[in-house]
């Protein structure tokens, strides 16, 4: 587990696709532990693989105290819209007003290869979006 440097805007993997993950391995647990080591000493709120140079489809959360990763993630996003105030851990110091889904249903799996799904609103619902 580490800390890692946050790639910032400009870097080519912000805009390249994730790869879907295939190897639930030590590899994913040592990734999965440095995002959230990365993320809570940012600090921030989430943080995606590509932030930390890897092309794969693995982010953390922090939301409400509950700190979690989904892999390979898939969402349902609800009709209704919310618009609030967003930043990203790689446009350090920068908020904007942002229209997100109020609510999601994010189905993948934990890095043990575990199914999950995660449902919420508000906070979370734009943490899972970004």
């Amino acid at each position: 587990m580490s800390i890692t440097d946050i790639r910032l805007f400009g870097d080519p993997i912000l805009r390249t696709p994730a790869l879907e993950v295939v190897d639930f391995d030590k590899e994913l647990q040592r990734l999965v532990a440095d995002l959230t080591d990365t993320m809570l000493a940012a600090p921030g709120r989430g943080l995606a693989a590509p932030q930390l140079g890897v092309g794969l489809r693995v982010f953390t959360y922090f939301v409400d105290e509950v700190v979690g990763h989904l892999v390979n993630p898939r969402l349902e996003l609800s009709p209704e819209l919310q618009l609030g105030p967003e930043g990203c851990l790689s446009f350090p110091g920068l908020t904007y007003d942002t229209s997100r889904a109020l609510r999601v249903v994010a189905s993948g799996f934990d890095m043990h290869s575990e199914p999950v799904r995660l449902e919420g609103s508000d906070l979370l619902a734009r943490c899972v979006q970004h």
